[in-house]
């Protein structure tokens, strides 16, 4: 398409099955997948010679997964075209450079491809037919086929036969009922009308617990309409009582380049407090009291792609987070029988509301492998701001590399994250890096700030609170690499794949009115006053549970504090 003037072309020659078009980088040429010789190969079409041109001749063809998967592409910058193969039973990618260089002569479609009328009338085909008529020879017997219409040699068909023997004509099969291609021009067009229907249905699950109430269970649905253009999330969670209830509605809107997400969301938190036993009698009670939290969340995100991996996103958040502290309880007797658990409001505390706007400017051209990316780049550097009840700035930069040594065999992968609060509210929610995903060997247990800090908006109370802070900055260095690519088990089960890794993290978490510094601590340090990076490395394997979850076991060493090495088994892909 024309964008000056708005018109449209119809590129000629489009025989067979055409797919995954990637324009050149100077907008002349166009590369697509066609099985116009029975195989995928890559093809070019010229629009200045406006021909065809066959750049690949493999056996085993070109695509991907699935059929309309994408399988090539053309590099803007480099010039230089990958494609994938499939070959030995996996699918390779090949690269080369300048792939206009290989042009030969343009392509033309064989005999077998053109489509013609076949004459029954002309002298040509009484000619062919004549040819094809045995004629005895000279002084031998001959055979006299009776007829109705009267007699003939044996060996001379009747008209009637040979124009049944001869494969119809266009004509023909367009007056044909059966056969007959439909009439363009009695189509109707239609407005097109949005209809969702589901994408994606997830599991249902359902439980009883004695803790939180009894019943458990929820689900999730993904609907999208007929181009994909307009998406809709549901979920719901319910943890023994609707008021506990976890709900998200989102809907993505991408029928434009312009595109956003809108959405709500209501997740409860429980952080307990202190428990015990209250009573010395034959019954006594068993209580827990917990802060209760209940996060609201309302947003609006646009979105705006430069090319097919950058793009900018700019959005709005309007959060309430409910407050409360919460018993629950039950009585016992010393034989061991319980009643049922009871729940008791102690104290409601005021809501925080607050509304958090933020730009972000978004980088990704990742290709991942089994358990994680395995080569390419992604980023995200993001500010935001909020204000009402609480009043602070973020910024976040985010910046991956993954550098393969060995395509698909030894990856490099790097990451640098940093993410700094400031502002008078700004440590009211405190970052923690003692995840598995950052800095490994410090925490086996505790995987977010609620189980170091108790209170939102609390300094931390744990024996790791060097893990927290309002400002943290964490740098990983991986060597991945596969120890079991394929173990097949029999002719129709395989063990999934399994791979290796060897890190070093390295992470300092700090405060406003604390010092982050360099190097080692010494050995007097003082962490409220003076922080320094924490560092670790070992070991690690990655499984990927048939596409239904990615295990990780870790074994990490850690460098600061005489700490002892430790194993932590986490869930989720690899950074």
């Amino acid at each position: 398409m024309d964008i000056q003037s708005g018109a449209v072309q119809v590129l000629p020659g489009q025989d067979g099955l055409n797919l995954n078009p990637q324009w050149s980088p100077d907008g002349r040429e166009l590369a697509f997948i066609s099985d116009r010789t029975g195989v995928p190969n890559v093809f070019l079409f010229d629009f200045t010679t406006q021909q065809h041109y066959q750049l690949t001749n493999v056996l085993g063809g070109v695509g991907a997964i699935t059929e309309f998967s994408p399988a090539i592409t053309w590099a803007r910058g480099s010039d230089r075209m990958a494609y994938t193969y499939y070959e030995k039973g996996d699918y390779t990618v090949w690269t080369f450079d300048n792939p206009r260089a290989l042009k030969r002569a343009a392509f033309r479609p064989g005999a077998a491809n053109a489509l013609a009328v076949a004459p029954t009338d002309s002298a040509a085909a009484k000619a062919a037919a004549d040819s094809l008529t045995l004629r005895p020879r000279a002084g031998e017997p001959t055979s006299t086929y009776r007829a109705p219409g009267g007699t003939r040699q044996s060996s001379v068909l009747a008209a009637q036969e040979m124009v049944a023997d001869l494969p119809p004509s266009i004509g023909v099969l367009m007056a044909d009922p059966v056969y007959g291609l439909p009439d363009t021009t009695r189509f109707r067009e239609h407005p097109y009308h949005v209809s969702f229907h589901p994408d994606y249905i997830a599991d249902p699950s359902i439980g009883y617990t004695p803790n939180y109430g009894t019943f458990a269970g929820g689900t999730a649905f993904v609907f999208s309409d007929l181009l994909g253009n307009h998406q809709l999330a549901v979920s719901g969670n319910v943890y023994g009582r609707l008021s506990d209830a976890s709900v998200f509605l989102g809907y993505a809107n991408l029928s434009r380049r312009l595109q956003y997400t809108t959405g709500v969301s209501q997740d409860p938190v429980y952080v307990p407090l202190q428990g015990g036993t209250t009573g010395t009698g034959p019954v006594f009670e068993v209580s827990t009291t917990y802060l209760r939290y209940v996060v609201r969340n309302l947003f609006l995100v646009g979105q705006y792609p430069f090319n097919r991996f950058s793009r900018v996103e700019t959005g709005v958040q309007f959060n309430s987070i409910a407050q409360g502290v919460i018993k629950v309880f039950q009585d016992c007797n010393i034989a061991g029988y319980c009643t049922d658990i009871q729940f008791k409001n102690v104290a409601t505390l005021p809501t925080i509301n607050y509304v958090t706007p933020s730009t972000a400017f978004v980088s990704d051209n990742t290709l991942f492998g089994t358990t994680g990316p395995v080569m390419g780049r992604r980023m995200r550097f993001q500010a935001s701001h909020s204000l009402g009840k609480i009043n602070f700035s973020d910024f976040l930069a985010d910046y991956r590399r993954y550098d393969p040594i060995i395509f698909n065999t030894l990856t490099f992968a790097t990451r640098f994250l940093s993410s700094v609060s400031v502002g008078p509210d700004e440590g009211f929610f405190p970052k923690y890096i003692g995840r598995p995903d950052f800095v490994r060997g410090y925490d086996r247990a505790n995987f977010n700030f609620y189980d170091c800090t108790s209170i939102i908006g609390a300094q931390a109370a744990c024996n790791n609170a060097q893990l927290a802070g309002s400002r943290v900055a964490v740098a990983n260095a991986e060597l991945r690499f596969p120890i079991i690519r394929r173990f097949d088990v029999g002719s129709a089960f395989g063990l999934p794949p399994l791979d290796g890794l060897i890190f070093y993290d390295a992470g300092l978490a700090w405060s406003r009115g604390q010092t982050p510094h360099l190097g080692r601590a010494p050995e007097n340090n003082d962490p409220t006053i003076n922080r320094y990076p924490l560092t670790s490395w070992g070991g690690g394997l990655r499984v990927n549970l048939f596409n239904l979850a990615i295990l990780r076991w870790d074994y990490a060493r850690p460098l600061s504090g005489g700490r002892k090495p430790n194993w932590t088994f986490s869930l989720g892909a690899s950074y």
